[in-house]
């Protein structure tokens, strides 16, 4: 099992909203490491991906199965700026792989529950 990655924040009580969402390094962590957790946790068929644990806190920002697409699809947008296209082909690949077990009904992508 892969270990979660730990973002690191100096301050986490004092950190504002708006200055996490413009973090680059929370972009580049999110873009590089939301893909490979979303993909070990559809093989592993879980309802949540773990993206990564603030600082030592035991605290983990996840992303529910239901998001998993649009996650992916954002991260697409960005592999494309870097014009990384061989990375913006293993993201599409993956996305094809969460619709077709959708439509396989081996898990409901707007549901919580269990499959």
């Amino acid at each position: 099992m892969k270990k979660v990655v730990r973002a690191l924040f100096d301050d986490p009580h004092g950190v504002e909203a708006q200055k996490v969402a413009e973090s680059q390094d929370l972009k580049k962590l999110i873009k590089q490491h939301a893909p490979v957790a979303i993909k070990l946790a559809l093989e592993a068929g879980k309802t949540y991906a773990s993206l990564f644990e603030i600082n030592d806190s035991a605290c983990y920002v996840d992303l529910h199965r239901k998001e998993w697409i649009n996650a992916l699809e954002t991260c697409l947008l960005w592999y494309v700026e870097d014009e990384d296209y061989e990375m913006c082909t293993k993201i599409k690949d993956l996305i094809n792989e969460i619709k077709k077990r959708g439509k396989n009904n081996r898990f409901d992508l707007n549901d919580g529950e269990g499959f």
